[in-house]
């Protein structure tokens, strides 16, 4: 080394050597830079074409939530934004692909059903779809625009969605008033775990027990059209709005039809007069039909002493129409929806998606439970079966029924406290979403609400078997019915109200009211409505009474069932019947094992978290006041991009 250094040749070689080490060292440094350089546009370029293809996306579904349903396909008018810095000069231009599909599948999806074209589960689910394109170019304004100029920039997305329906809430009135127009109320009792919305103000008080130091408990986000109005004032926002509160926010239109399901479901029935009693059992269901028949006149005479026979006074005279019953044809019902024309009454065990909407009255006969969910779990692990149930007038509770096969008696939605594990209990089990759409103008007592049949029940005479003896001395049982008919005035009058006090007979019920009249002990408390599901309503249905209620005016006599006026209290007390006493245990009762002081049901409602990724057939669907269609989106999947949106 000390020889290379001393000779003049060496040197020059050590410095030629340390040139190229540095030359080398400056070309290594220069790549860096300039790979920073450009890793650095790749990312940023990368990074804003992922913005914009959002935003692509956004721009097709805010046309969407405008244009309503379409049909066809729809294109975005074409844009260009440039983006411009110091170090860097782009151009975008972006479009979306807009159109409607079937999907095969309802994993990780957001859909709403669509027309099934076969009885098996999960098919042909109809959504959007919006396909975006970005493409970046070199420089800004026209010369972004010359062919040299492309980037290798290039994204592209499709994002799923769907129009939002009526699922999407756990709790939605559009007045949240009672049908007489009085003020109804969330309290302490009350835990709503789903979103809620009413287009009016929401009533809330501080009563009733429950966890929350007497205030209800809002798990989720509360919106309201107008205000929150408590009792009293001052309220805890935090600890009752535990999942959000928004007031004044906008409303919702809430249609009068099932117009989706009138369109696209199939259709059953033949009107006016005409029940059907469907039973679902998996994928397929069978029933009966009942037709009312032609009204015919009765006369029944009125006797001072009944039974037996006394004196008469004068007859009574009125109008019954009879219900004749025969077979209804069954079918397959997965995958399917269904509008049934008249009066539908409904149970059963639910396979697959399946709604099933009427234009009349919709009566909940037992359980609507799921095939693949066993009683009383949470649905959330069942990806198969999604219940819709839609009237254009109300959903209502059966009290009970004279099977049209076996003419005996049932109460189908009874139960005890202690049949389940709390905070479950016996009564009736609902694993649906809910819609009663029914506009009632001016007489809110026809408004669509979600209720129990038979709220003020009162004890009435049965049957008696008594002996009769004859002038000739001989004695024949018979069999006498209609009791209280034979015993005062039906129709009952203002002069002559139902029934009469002075006969000691007060708080019996009116003729036909209960659908099982006449019943010697009809049941007060009845247990507990479970819901995994959602309930849309016009006003908010009861489903409890007191029995004393002020919605009605007790103690008057007066009896008009359809505006809420059923004469008397309903307290358990025994009637003394006027000739047999007691022994007839006249008496309104709880049914065992259902606590309480008054009549009706517990309640025990959850939403059911499926409901915010799939939603049934043909529901109602949501629309802001003014005509804007809410969107929901589902899935959105960056893909190999293709040269044009074809």
């Amino acid at each position: 080394m000390k020889r290379i250094l001393k000779s003049p040749s060496g040197n020059i070689a050590i410095a030629a050597l340390l040139a190229v080490i540095g030359l080398m060292s400056g070309l290594s440094i220069a790549g860096i830079a300039v790979h920073d350089a450009r890793s650095y546009q790749w990312e940023h370029e990368t990074l804003q074409s992922l913005h914009f293809l959002r935003a692509e996306a956004n721009r097709g579904q805010a046309i969407l939530e405008y244009k309503g349903d379409i049909s066809g396909i729809f294109y975005t008018p074409k844009r260009s934004v440039a983006v411009e810095s110091s170090t860097l000069k782009r151009s975008y231009s972006m479009q979306s692909k807009v159109y409607k599909e079937m999907a095969e599948t309802t994993e990780n999806v957001i859909v709403q059903g669509g027309a099934a074209q076969t009885g098996s589960v999960g098919e042909q689910r109809e959504h959007y779809k919006v396909q975006s394109l970005v493409e970046s170019k070199r420089g800004v304004g026209q010369a972004a625009y010359y062919g040299a100029n492309d980037s290798m920039i290039r994204k592209y997305g499709e994002l799923t969605i769907v129009q939002t329906n009526f699922s999407e809430f756990m709790y939605f009135t559009d007045q949240d008033v009672s049908p007489a127009g009085n003020n109804v109320y969330f309290y302490g009792y009350d835990v709503i775990t789903g979103k809620v919305h009413s287009n009016s103000d929401i009533q809330i008080k501080q009563a009733g027990g429950g966890n929350n130091n007497g205030w209800p408990t809002f798990l989720n986000l509360v919106t309201t059209a107008g205000h929150i109005v408590s009792t009293p004032s001052n309220y805890p926002l935090n600890q009752v709005f535990q999942g959000g509160l928004v007031e004044e926010y906008d409303g919702y239109d809430f249609p009068e039809l099932a117009n989706t399901l009138r369109r696209k479901g199939r259709q059953l029935g033949e009107g006016v007069d005409h029940i059907y009693f469907l039973t679902i059992d998996g994928n397929a269901f069978s029933g009966m039909h009942g037709y009312l028949g032609t009204p015919r006149r009765v006369s029944k005479i009125v006797y001072d002493e009944y039974p037996p026979p006394g004196d008469s006074l004068y007859t009574n005279v009125f109008t019954v129409r009879d219900t004749l019953w025969t077979p209804y044809p069954g079918g397959i019902s997965a995958a399917q929806g269904f509008m049934v024309n008249g009066d539908l009454w409904i149970r059963g065990k639910f396979s697959g998606y399946q709604t099933w909407g009427c234009t009349g009255e919709m009566l909940l006969m037992g359980d609507i439970s799921l095939t693949r969910t066993d009683i009383p779990l949470n649905p959330k692990d069942n990806p198969t079966d999604v219940v819709g149930l839609v009237s254009e007038h109300s959903i209502t509770i059966n009290y009970g029924y004279r099977d049209p096969q076996d003419s005996l008696r049932y109460h189908p939605n009874v139960g005890s406290d202690n049949d389940y594990p709390d905070p479950a209990g016996g009564g009736i089990f609902l694993y649906a979403a809910m819609c009663a759409l029914g506009d009632g103008g001016s007489n809110m007592f026809k408004h669509g609400v979600f209720t129990f049949e038979y709220q003020h029940p009162h004890p009435s005479t049965p049957a008696v078997l008594a002996s009769v003896e004859y002038p000739d001395g001989t004695v024949e049982q018979v069999l006498f019915d209609w009791i209280d008919i034979h015993r005062r005035k039906y129709p009952p009058t203002g002069q002559m109200p139902w029934p009469t006090p002075q006969l000691g007979q007060q708080r019996l019920d009116l003729p036909w009211y209960n659908p099982l009249w006449p019943e010697a002990r009809p049941y007060l408390e009845r247990g507990t409505i479970n819901i995994w599901g959602a309930v849309a309503q016009r006003v908010r249905g009861f489903v409890h009474r007191s029995h004393n209620d002020g919605e009605y005016p007790s103690n008057s006599g007066v009896w008009d069932i359809e505006i809420d006026k059923c004469g008397y209290p309903t307290d358990p007390q025994q009637i003394q019947d006027p000739v047999f006493g007691g022994q007839l245990g006249l008496v309104g009762m709880n049914y065992p094992g259902a606590a309480g002081s008054g009549v009706g049901y517990k309640k025990n409602y959850n939403y059911d978290n499926r409901l915010l990724t799939i939603s049934p057939l043909f529901y109602p669907e949501v629309r802001l006041k003014g005509g804007k269609n809410p969107m929901t989106q589902g899935n959105w999947n960056i893909k190999r991009p293709p040269r044009i949106l074809s």
